[in-house]
């Protein structure tokens, strides 16, 4: 009985892990969250060979470690998780075109505001 719960409580931690998404808890997070699912997408689109590398190099790129909203405005956690969900849902013909030309889908619009 013992084991059948400690079994239990791995997965249910494993599922919760894999299951509660990107870290948007506030703009840095968001920032980093974001970085890693445009490399991951451009890596599932075959555009990167390691989705890594390309996620340290555009967090430092976008100065994510500094990342905070302008002066008067607020920072959306559920916006960020709505824009990063729909970077994700990109296809990558829609990724290549949109990225390439610096446009975020709609959501990612209302992450400060």
């Amino acid at each position: 009985m013992l084991r059948r719960f400690a079994c239990s409580l791995v997965l249910s931690a494993a599922l919760f892990a894999a299951c509660s998404g990107p870290d948007t808890s506030n703009p840095v997070a968001a920032c980093n969250s974001f970085a890693s699912a445009v490399c991951n997408k451009a890596h599932s689109c075959g555009a990167t060979a390691d989705a890594s590398a390309c996620g340290a190099q555009l967090q430092n790129a976008l100065n994510c470690a500094h990342m905070a909203c302008p002066a008067g405005s607020t920072f959306d956690s559920n916006a960020a998780g709505q824009c990063i969900d729909a970077l994700n849902g990109l296809s990558c013909g829609d990724a290549q075109n949109e990225l390439a030309n610096n446009t975020l889908p709609n959501a990612c619009n209302a992450i400060c505001h």
